[in-house]
């Protein structure tokens, strides 16, 4: 076992602790029914491993890569641009994005698009990166091939890597966006996770952890987390 293998056992035993996507899916387990229409904006061919197959009343993926129709997370995939989708109106109970938002050029477009295909009292979740934490402000001052060498390095193929923009990466933008079409903010928080973009030497990692113990210390700096959970309610006279 590795010295950074040592410490992240010793400082996060529990995968909550260092997975993000799992705290995601802790939240959106909450908000679908056994019954519900849901749909992965941006499913991609699966990576972020989720457990909703079967256990709701269909489950379709949307993306702009072919990959998503062997994606063995849905019981559908569906090529295609997440702010064009062909979808009727009012068509989801939920629909969610995990590490989709960071990716955004369009968020009008995007958030009218969420709008129309959920139905009324529906909700959309999303898990992104807060544009205010270090990797973020790290990640948008490189080009993208840097992001793709980095994270082949982290054993992500390279055409998992797409360009970034945060336009909507802060709480106050997803706020504002989601607001103005036609939503209301149910949950809104922030978290912070083991450093798994440092965990490539002792010191880095260290470094990271005693960062996030101090984010998480106080909500006073809740807004310097890594991640940004968020769940949007459609109005019902939206």
């Amino acid at each position: 076992m590795t010295s950074v293998s040592r410490w992240q056992d010793r400082l996060y035993p529990t995968e909550d602790a260092r997975d993000p996507v799992l705290q995601f899916r802790h939240v959106l387990e909450t908000y679908v029914a056994s019954d519900a229409v849901v749909l992965d904006v941006g499913a991609g061919a699966g990576r972020n491993a989720y457990d909703l197959k079967g256990r709701v009343g269909r489950l379709v993926g949307a993306d702009i890569t072919p990959r998503v129709l062997d994606n063995p997370l849905l019981d559908e995939g569906v090529i295609a641009d997440v702010t064009d989708l062909p979808f009727e109106d009012d068509t989801f109970d939920v629909a969610f994005s995990i590490y989709v938002l960071e990716h955004i050029e369009e968020p009008e477009r995007f958030v009218r698009e969420m709008g129309r295909v959920l139905r009324p009292g529906g909700y959309f979740l999303s898990l992104t990166p807060n544009r205010y934490h270090y990797v973020t402000l790290a990640s948008s001052m490189t080009s993208t091939g840097f992001h793709k060498r980095l994270n082949a390095r982290r054993g992500r193929p390279e055409e998992d890597t797409f360009p970034t923009a945060y336009k909507m990466n802060s709480r106050r933008a997803l706020t504002t966006y989601f607001e103005g079409a036609g939503f209301d903010v149910d949950l809104m928080s922030t978290i912070e996770v083991q450093p798994n973009y440092l965990a490539f030497s002792t010191p880095t990692f260290l470094l990271g952890a005693a960062w996030e113990r101090l984010v998480n210390a106080t909500p006073m700096l809740a807004g310097l987390r890594v991640n940004i959970i968020c769940a949007m309610r459609k109005r019902d006279d939206a």
